[in-house]
């Protein structure tokens, strides 16, 4: 399949996600429900894992990465408390959300120039400013 359709399944997956995660944030403990979020994902990888190892699938493991989806982990779950924590504060689905993941999106442009030196294109920088003040109008509301 074309990187594309993965990216509209990641898209529409993430926002179920973010759905359930809203409605579960003010009736549980966040960190009650991140337990229940990630054991539940980790559950997800495992059988997957296992599917593609019995379908003869390649999988790739090299020790001296293995500390990045490590580091990606400890981050998911700050950002996971944080974010159960945002919507027990009762912050709207339709401000919340956006801010969040507008903000990943800075931050990981930001990211990616600085160490990974991807270009920073005129383009680039015009959606950067769009998603500024995207965001600034949405905070407003």
């Amino acid at each position: 399949m074309h990187w594309l359709t993965f990216a509209v399944l990641t898209a529409s997956s993430y926002g179920v996600y973010n759905f359930f995660v809203k409605i579960s944030a003010n009736k549980l403990s966040p960190t009650i429900a991140i337990m229940f979020l990630t054991g539940t994902a980790f559950l997800v990888a495992a059988i997957s894992t296992i599917f593609l190892k019995f379908t003869g699938q390649n999988l790739t493991i090299t020790k001296n990465v293995i500390i990045y989806p490590v580091l990606a982990g400890l981050f998911a779950g700050v950002a996971e408390i944080f974010y159960l924590l945002m919507y027990s504060k009762n912050a709207p689905l339709s401000i919340g959300l956006p801010l969040v993941m507008s903000g990943t999106i800075i931050v990981a442009v930001f990211l990616g120039i600085i160490f990974l030196k991807e270009d920073l294109s005129v383009v680039k920088s015009i959606g950067i400013l769009i998603t500024i003040i995207g965001l600034l109008i949405l905070t407003r509301s």
